[in-house]
């Protein structure tokens, strides 16, 4: 009897304990959002580092984030890196990754992390449309009208693909199909001064 009631009370203490550690890291997760909704970056890391566990796949997401907001983009990699080992096939920690990776001008990193994406989803718009935009700046507009086309099969009036496509179209001098890529961006968005100012100078 005595062994029974001692059972009991430890079972009820283990989930007191992991109800308050729940609480914790929710109030941590709070208290981060309202310093980084002030740019309090340096606080906001601080209050998910009070509750941090290495295991945490949402922990080190969000410390990537924060990190990469106050400009520490190797910390901000290695969490997303973290991230990534926790769950393999999360696109978003790929994503987030790319974020300091983009902004340390490591190009080459930024085209491995989206091609790996495209392996886990081959239809990822944001993969296919970014890619397509950094091999239109390098100049390899056969890659660019690839995977700008990718996005333009599932989404055929997305402003951005088209005009990207527009481009690369003029690039390789394909002017009526440039035309018809510009002119549907035109219909999404008449104001638009740089589509105007493209079909003006074909």
């Amino acid at each position: 009897m005595k062994n029974n009631i001692l059972t009991c009370m430890l079972l009820v203490l283990a989930t007191l304990c992991t109800q308050a550690q729940t609480t914790t890291e929710a109030d941590a997760f709070s208290n981060s959002y309202a310093h980084e909704s002030n740019k309090e970056y340096a606080a906001a890391i601080a209050d998910i580092n009070a509750v941090y566990s290495e295991g945490s796949y949402a922990q080190n997401l969000r410390l990537g984030w924060l990190y990469y907001m106050q400009g520490e983009y190797l910390k901000s990699q290695n969490h997303y890196k973290k991230a990534k080992t926790l769950s393999p096939t999360s696109v978003e920690a790929r994503i987030g990754y790319v974020y300091p990776t983009a902004a340390m001008e490591n190009w080459d990193d930024v085209i491995k992390t989206y091609l790996s994406i495209l392996e886990i989803d081959p239809r990822n718009t944001t993969a296919n449309y970014r890619l397509g935009y950094i091999y239109y700046v390098r100049k390899d507009f056969s890659q660019a009208s690839k995977y700008t086309a990718a996005v333009l099969a599932l989404y055929p009036f997305d402003y951005d693909a088209n005009v990207l496509l527009g481009r690369v179209m003029i690039a390789q001098g394909k002017i009526v199909e440039a035309k018809g890529y510009l002119q549907t961006a035109l219909l999404y968005s008449p104001s638009s001064k740089e589509v105007q100012e493209l079909l003006k100078n074909l």
